[in-house]
């Protein structure tokens, strides 16, 4: 009986006598406040609960958004050499004076946008993930909320 609490948790009435047939010790005077306690600390935990979910996601797309970054600065990386190893190089030897497609450039350069719009995606995603609305996202992209949602929800 000493590790048995005296009062309800709830309303601090004294608690019934146990039963007979055993079982655990009663910490709230009726099923009415045991369930009533239950929520409490459901609430208590939840908030918590959730923050850590919310901080797991936030740093599974932050990685995202580093691993597309990256990979987009290596292309343009790659791009800015090859375009500064065809400065270096005698201007017969240029693409210029190469027969081939007239939009070397514009071909060599598409990937980067698209690889862009994949990055810009990925840090839209980790926004949301770390709790910013649709209306500030769209703020700063300077569309609608709803043009926002229907381009970068999954």
């Amino acid at each position: 009986m000493g590790s048995q609490t005296e009062q309800c948790l709830n309303c601090e009435a004294p608690l019934p006598p146990p039963i007979a047939r055993g079982g655990r010790p009663r910490k709230c005077c009726s099923d009415a406040y045991r369930w009533v306690f239950g929520r409490k600390r459901a609430r208590r935990w939840r908030p918590l609960t959730q923050r850590h979910q919310r901080q797991d996601g936030t740093r599974k797309q932050r990685r995202h958004l580093r691993d597309q970054a990256e990979h987009l600065a290596q292309t343009a990386g790659k791009l800015a050499l090859d375009l500064h190893a065809e400065d270096l190089a005698p201007p017969t030897q240029q693409t210029g004076w190469k027969p081939g497609p007239i939009a070397g450039y514009t071909a060599a350069a598409l990937p980067l946008l698209a690889q862009a719009r994949a990055v810009l995606a990925a840090a839209v995603t980790a926004d949301r993930a770390a709790g910013a609305t649709w209306d500030e996202a769209a703020a700063v992209l300077d569309v609608s909320p709803d043009t926002a949602a229907r381009r970068y929800r999954y």
